[in-house]
C-alpha cells in the first residue's frame, strides 16, 4: 500500500488529506486537526510518517487486523486511526467490489437528531470505523442510549462512512471542529 498525505485549506484551518493506492485502487480521508485541543498538522503528519512504514507492507485485504496492530506499535492517536481506517475501507470497498454497508453490516433505519443521551460518542475519539461500529452495538445492545457526535469532514467518504455509524446508534447530534 502506498500512503501519501499532504496539507489543504478547508474552512480557514489547515487539514491533512489521505490517500491509500494499492494497484490502481484509492482510498481517500482527511484528518482534521483542532487547535482547541492543542493538534495541529505537524503533530498529525509525524504520526502518519510512524505509520508508513507499517503500511507499506500491509495490503487493504488486512483490514480486520491492520488498525489493532498499528495502535500496538503507536498508540493514543485515535483521530489518524478513524482516518486511515475510513481510507482502507473505502480501497477495500473499490478492489473487492464489496459496498461499506455490506461491510459494516448496518440495518437499513432511519436515525434523527437527538436532544439528549445517556452517553455521547465521538468516533475520532474511539479510533478505527469498525471499533466505533463495535462500540456503538455493544452500548445499545446493554441498553444505553448512545448518540454519535456527527462533525462535518472535507471528503464525501468520511461524511458517508459516519452515515452508517449513524445507524448503528440511537440517534446523532451535530457538532462543530474546536
Amino acid at each position: 500500500m502506498i500512503v501519501t498525505y499532504h496539507l489543504e485549506r478547508w474552512r480557514n484551518r489547515e487539514i491533512v488529506r489521505l490517500e491509500l493506492m494499492e494497484e490502481g485502487s484509492r482510498g481517500i480521508s482527511s484528518i482534521v486537526p483542532e487547535k482547541s485541543l492543542g493538534e495541529n498538522y505537524k503533530t498529525v503528519v509525524a504520526v502518519l510518517e510512524e505509520y508508513e512504514g507499517f503500511l507499506k507492507e500491509a495490503k487493504s485485504g488486512q483490514i480486520f487486523g491492520l488498525f489493532e496492530e498499528l495502535e500496538e506499535y503507536f498508540p493514543e492517536h485515535p483521530k489518524v486511526l478513524f482516518s486511515l481506517s475510513c481510507a482502507v475501507l473505502n480501497l477495500f470497498s473499490k478492489r473487492y467490489g464489496v459496498s461499506f454497508e455490506e461491510m459494516l453490516d448496518v440495518p437499513g433505519r432511519a436515525v434523527e437528531t437527538v436532544e439528549r443521551s445517556d452517553v455521547l460518542v465521538f468516533p475520532e475519539v474511539v479510533g478505527h470505523v469498525l471499533r466505533v461500529a463495535g462500540f456503538l452495538s455493544a452500548m445499545r445492545s446493554v441498553g444505553e442510549k448512545v448518540c454519535l457526535v456527527v462533525r462535518e469532514y472535507p471528503d464525501p467518504i468520511t461524511n458517508s462512512i459516519l452515515n452508517l455509524l449513524k445507524k448503528l446508534s440511537n440517534g446523532f447530534v451535530e457538532g462543530s471542529w474546536g
